[in-house]
């Protein structure tokens, strides 16, 4: 138990810097192929990290995962170490921070980063208070974010017919 420790306390003070495993990412790859309905859809490498940075950049944004073109940043209580001590992150939050990672790839860095925030902001124009509950409430009606939790949900959704598997399995 002290080892799971251990390598949980190295992955939450690091900057760790981590790839899907070569399972996981052909597993993606394919639902992605598949949602997307492209027979030569590849999934690029993509970096995950979920460091002591990490989770102070996403407590202080407040949410779960943010990804800036292929890199993804996790907040690190969502990792977690598998059955052979190996790191894991939550399928549908992975699936989710990947669509993202594919929306940078097709409008482009700055065109993506643009309309993002621009749909942000008009979202929160729509409330008369600033508070959390409206903060909240625009970013869930960004349209990035929405085709973002659509992706995952249908991943989560796949995995399930296709593996039986549960939702916190990664």
């Amino acid at each position: 138990m002290e080892a799971v420790r251990s390598r949980l306390r190295v992955l939450t003070d690091a900057p760790t810097k981590m790839k899907l495993a070569a399972a996981s990412h052909q597993k993606l790859e394919a639902f992605f192929r598949e949602y997307l309905d492209d027979e030569n859809f590849r999934l690029p490498v993509i970096y995950f990290y979920a460091g002591r940075f990490t989770g102070i950049l996403t407590d202080l944004i407040g949410v779960h995962g943010i990804t800036f073109g292929k890199r993804i940043f996790i907040k690190p209580r969502f990792v977690s170490l598998d059955k052979n001590n190996l790191p894991q992150l939550p399928a549908d939050l992975t699936a989710h921070e990947i669509a993202h990672v594919l929306q940078y790839e097709r409008e482009g860095f700055i065109k993506f980063f643009y309309k993002y925030l621009s749909d942000y902001r008009r979202n929160l124009r729509k409330f008369e208070k600033r508070d959390v509950y409206s903060r909240q409430q625009a970013y869930l009606e960004i349209p990035f974010e929405i085709e973002a939790r659509c992706a995952a949900a249908q991943f989560v959704e796949w995995r399930k017919l296709r593996d039986g598997v549960r939702r916190d399995e990664g």
